[in-house]
C-alpha cells in the first residue's frame, strides 16, 4: 500500500469526522434539544446543579479522542497547506482534557470507591435477609399447616379408649401388696447420731478460757494412765527463766508448726505476746515452778458473778439510808 492511497483514506476520514461535528454544532444551536447544564453555561448563571461523575468520565474521553483524531488531521494538514493554529488549539484541548482525567476525575474515584464497596455490600447483606426473612415466613407458614394437621390427627385420638386406667389399678394392687409386706416386718428405730447433754459452761465462755490446766494435774494423768509416750529432753520445757514450763498442749502446738513447715517448705512469723510491763509483772508474781497459781488469787474471783453496777438514782437512795 502505497504513501499516497494512506494519504488519501486519512482525508476521507477526516471529511467525516468534519460533516459528523458539523451535525452535532447545528444540534447544539437549536435551543430546543441543548441541554440545561450547556444553557446555564452559555448564559453564566451561577446556580448550577453539578454534573455527575460518571457523565463527567465519559465526556472527557470522548472529547480527548476528538482532539487526538483532530491533532492527527491538523498534522497532515499542516504538511499540505501549513496551518498551524488548528494543530495548536487541538493541542491545549487534548492536555484540558488529560489533565481533567488525571487530576479531576481518578481522586474522585479513589476516594468514593470506599463508599460505593459499602453501599453495594450492604445492598447484598440487605437482600440476603430479604430472602432469608421470606424463607423465615414460608417456613412458619408449612410448620403452621402441618401443626393443624397434627391437631386435627389427635383430636380423631381424643375419643379413643384410656389406657392409662389400667395401669393405675396395676400399680395400686401392688402398692398395697408392698404396704402390707412392710406392716409385717418389725419396728426398727431410726440412727440418730448421739449429742451431748446442754452444758452449764460452753467453750465460748472466756472465763472457761482464761482458765489453765495444771501442769501438776496433767503429769499426774500422764502417770496413771498405761498408754506408752515420748518424754522430751531435760531442760527443752523450761521457758521464762525457769519460772514456766511448757505444757502439753504448747508442745502439740509446736510440733504441728514443725509438721507445717517442714511439708510446705516455708516458715511461719513467730507469734509474740505483746504484754504490758503491768501484765508481765503479775505474770511473775503468780507463775511459780512451772504452774499458775492466780486461781487462788482472792482479789479476782472468776468463780463469783460480776455485780450489776447500780445507778445514780440507786446509789443516792442507798446513802439516804
Amino acid at each position: 500500500m502505497s504513501l499516497d492511497k494512506l494519504l488519501e483514506s486519512i482525508e476521507e476520514s477526516i471529511k467525516s469526522t468534519s460533516t459528523s461535528l458539523d451535525t452535532v454544532a447545528s444540534a447544539l444551536e437549536d435551543s430546543n434539544n441543548v441541554p440545561e447544564l450547556v444553557k446555564s453555561l452559555m448564559t453564566g448563571s451561577e446556580d448550577l446543579e453539578g454534573v455527575s461523575l460518571l457523565s463527567l468520565k465519559n465526556s472527557a474521553m470522548l472529547s480527548y479522542i476528538n482532539n487526538l483524531i483532530v491533532i492527527l488531521g491538523s498534522r497532515l494538514d499542516l504538511v499540505k497547506s501549513g496551518n498551524k493554529e488548528a494543530f495548536d488549539k487541538a493541542v491545549k484541548g487534548s492536555i484540558v482534557q488529560r489533565v481533567a482525567l488525571d487530576r479531576g476525575v481518578k481522586p474522585l474515584e479513589k476516594k468514593l470507591n470506599y463508599q460505593l464497596d459499602k453501599l453495594i455490600t450492604s445492598y447484598q447483606r440487605r437482600e440476603k435477609e430479604q430472602t432469608q426473612a421470606e424463607e423465615k415466613v414460608q417456613d412458619l407458614v408449612n410448620s403452621d399447616s402441618d401443626e393443624d394437621e397434627d391437631s386435627e390427627e389427635d383430636e380423631g385420638l381424643n375419643y379413643r379408649p384410656d389406657a392409662s386406667a389400667f395401669l393405675k389399678k396395676q400399680q395400686s394392687s401392688s402398692e398395697s401388696n408392698q404396704d402390707t409386706a412392710e406392716t409385717q416386718e418389725k419396728y426398727r428405730p431410726p440412727k440418730i447420731a448421739a449429742a451431748l447433754p446442754p452444758q452449764a459452761f460452753t467453750e465460748s465462755d472466756p472465763s472457761q478460757k482464761r482458765r489453765r490446766n495444771l501442769q501438776s494435774m496433767d503429769e499426774y494423768l500422764e502417770e496413771l494412765s498405761e498408754a506408752p509416750a515420748v518424754e522430751t529432753s531435760i531442760g527443752s520445757t523450761i521457758v521464762n527463766k525457769g519460772r514456766d514450763v511448757k505444757s502439753q498442749r504448747q508442745l502439740e502446738k509446736e510440733a504441728e508448726i514443725q509438721r507445717y513447715e517442714e511439708e510446705n517448705f516455708t516458715r511461719l512469723p513467730a507469734s509474740q505476746l505483746k504484754m504490758s510491763t503491768k501484765d508481765k509483772r503479775r505474770k511473775q508474781q503468780n507463775e511459780f515452778f512451772g504452774e499458775d497459781w492466780s486461781m487462788f488469787d482472792n482479789s479476782r474471783d472468776v468463780a463469783t458473778k460480776k455485780r450489776k453496777r447500780l445507778s445514780a438514782w440507786e446509789r443516792a437512795k442507798r446513802r439516804k439510808d
